[in-house]
């Protein structure tokens, strides 16, 4: 058949129809296109460009006497055609695509279609025929398929529609694959359906995806470390690292594919970096770690005064200190003195968690936050913070920071340290599984993991080996045979479950198999192998092993430099595929953080390997 195409580019979908089709391509701007008449098919697309393609009146005219001859035209991102024309675009990040119709096979009533951060045009008017095949929604409460639409407006927000001999899209679609849409599966789907509504052939390739994923476990885990490593020192605000590094890249993948850098500088990201780059033994790396960690324990810790030893949070958030991101920054220099590597950072560390320990609650853990502003307003001492019968009782806020504190009485014997840190820990166990969650019952038994081998590792005790063995225990019970943990939580009682315009969980629906790399599974790598340190237990080595093969098939390979070595938040463990519910106001299931998710999995696989190998031994 021949197909001719209206377009100012080349794109993913031009590649599709190239394919299966003898077509023609002409630019917008053409006022005419001899022979037209002599096409079998017409395709219109607009979504190589932020604003929508307005067809110039002559064009126009000749396009549409070609429709007006029954011959099957697709628009893509086309204001007007015929009787239908659009409001301005609207970026759809927190929407979904949703199915409304059984007429394409393999892509069902009620099933999610991602788009990403995509634009949208809403039709002013629909002709009578109609028929919306898929619509936007905002806020779906579903992994993959929504149960039930029969409440839902398909016409207020339809994105995709049939009318007559005319199918047509309201969002940018034609680099589809660039920009990574998904599920795959879904959008392949799509694709041959609109090449079968023009009447070509079934396309059997697509062009190649934005970032893929290998999927085969077998892969050199020391490859996948140096990918990730090298992927670290691209986000480096300076070469040498005294800057600091950046925190990653934004959720919001365009139509095109780019993608938005986030260039705050934090604390922690900071410190986790600057851990992965020290337990590499790579001299130039360990340089880059030590003027890292000068950042942190220079200007981002306050020094003097009634705040002394607070470590910042960003370089904007200037006079606010979460503990939870101070314990990841400062947990890898401890470490380093734990494994008896260097004391270098030992007093720098002691002064910023004994800031922390003298403001804790006396149950040991302490609130969400700690902002200056709050003391300069109310002229009250930060030391009042230590009168409070109770702290925040979550693993996400407190079980790092107990680690820190037991870390730093390791390397300090600063029996205040051990004190606080245990009270803590023992804290958060006596509500245990129902700690105040975040994001998810799973999230919470992975961030004790690590906190629980610490607490056993000092004391020895059998009731702290029994807290960690409870723990891991139920963790198998959300274990996916991709070698992925599964996102849980039992009553749905996690603050950022189905939470709408703020943080927001993953988890849809217990039983979908999604996992969490930023909240959730990145903590085990370090877990795991800390605690086959402490306790010489083999079924912990085994699941470092297991969870690090993970990783590695799971690691992104891209032409984008900011994304190959990496992984993003949210992974769909049953096709190995990033994709997941986008609500998070901050961090959806494509974004890419530095130091929680890509530090964080290549410190733990670096710190297991050197434990395997004998290298890292426990300090005795």
């Amino acid at each position: 058949m021949k197909l001719l195409i209206i377009t100012d580019r080349k794109s993913d979908l031009t590649e599709v129809f190239s394919a299966v089709a003898e077509t023609d391509i002409y630019p917008p701007e053409t006022e005419n296109v001899p022979d037209a008449e002599g096409y079998d098919a017409l395709a219109i697309l607009g979504g190589t460009k932020e604003n929508p393609l307005i067809i110039n009146a002559f064009l126009r005219e000749q396009l549409e006497v070609f429709a007006d001859a029954g011959k099957k035209v697709f628009l893509e991102y086309v204001n007007s055609f015929r009787c239908v024309y659009s409001a301005s675009p609207e970026e759809m990040t927190p929407h979904r695509l949703v199915c409304c119709t059984e007429d394409m096979d393999g892509i069902y009533e009620g099933d999610l279609l991602d788009s990403r951060c995509n634009c949208y045009i809403r039709p002013h008017f629909l002709m009578p025929d109609t028929v919306p095949l898929l619509y936007y929604r905002k806020y779906t409460p579903a992994h993959e398929r929504l149960d039930d639409i029969s409440e839902d407006n398909k016409t207020d927000n339809v994105a995709l529609f049939k009318s007559g001999n005319i199918l047509t899209a309201t969002f940018r679609m034609c680099d589809f694959r660039k920009a990574c849409f998904a599920p795959e599966s879904k959008w392949r789907r799509l694709v041959e359906y609109i090449c079968a509504f023009l009447g070509a052939d079934v396309p059997s390739v697509f062009p190649a995806l934005g970032y893929e994923i290998s999927g085969d476990d077998s892969g050199d885990m020391d490859v996948c470390i140096n990918k990730a490593l090298a992927l670290l020192e691209k986000y480096l605000v300076t070469t040498d690292g005294r800057r600091g590094i950046l925190e990653g890249l934004s959720h919001n993948v365009k139509p095109d594919g780019s993608r938005k850098i986030n260039s705050n500088v934090r604390a922690d990201c900071t410190g986790e970096a600057a851990g992965a780059f020290l337990f590499s033994f790579d001299d130039s790396l360990t340089q880059k770690a030590h003027n890292m960690y000068s950042l942190c324990y220079g200007p981002l810790t306050v020094h003097g005064g009634e705040f002394d030893g607070m470590m910042r949070w960003t370089e904007e958030a200037w006079n606010v200190c979460y503990q939870d991101d101070v314990a990841r920054a400062v947990i890898p220099s401890l470490l380093y003195a734990y494994f008896g590597v260097s004391d270098k950072y030992v007093k720098n560390a002691h002064k910023a968690l004994r800031f922390l320990c003298d403001t804790s609650s006396m149950d040991g853990l302490r609130q969400m936050r700690t902002d200056v502003l709050e003391f300069v307003r109310s002229g009250e001492s930060v030391k009042t913070l230590a009168q409070a019968e109770r702290g925040y009782a979550s693993a996400h806020y407190n079980a790092y920071y107990s680690a820190a504190l037991l870390l730093g009485y390791a390397v300090t014997d600063d029996e205040k340290l051990k004190e606080v840190g245990i009270k803590g820990l023992e804290a958060l166990m006596s509500r245990y599984p129902d700690t105040v969650r975040e994001h998810s019952e799973t999230s919470e038994m992975c961030r004790l993991i690590f906190p629980l081998a610490v607490l056993y590792g000092v004391t020895g005790e059998k009731a702290h080996y029994d807290m960690l063995d409870k723990v891991y225990t139920d963790l198998q019970k959300r274990l996916h045979i991709s070698g992925g943990y599964a996102e849980w939580d039992t009553g749905y009682k996690a603050v950022c479950f189905n939470n709408a315009g703020g943080e927001c969980s993953l988890l849809a629906k217990n039983g979908d198999n999604v996992a969490d790399l930023l909240y959730t599974m990145n903590w085990l790598p370090l877990g795991f192998a800390f605690a086959y340190l402490v306790s010489g237990e083999e079924k912990f080595l085994r699941s470092w092993e297991q969870v690090c093969k993970f990783f590695v098939k799971t690691q992104i390979v891209s032409d984008n430099e900011l994304l190959d070595g990496g992984w993003c938040r949210g992974i769909d463990l049953d096709r190995l595929e990033y994709c997941g519910i986008p609500h998070d106001v901050g961090w959806g299931p494509c974004s890419l953080e530095t130091g929680w998710t890509v530090a964080e999995i290549t410190m733990g696989m670096l710190v297991g390997k050197g434990i395997r190998e004998r290298k890292l031994k426990k300090r005795s």
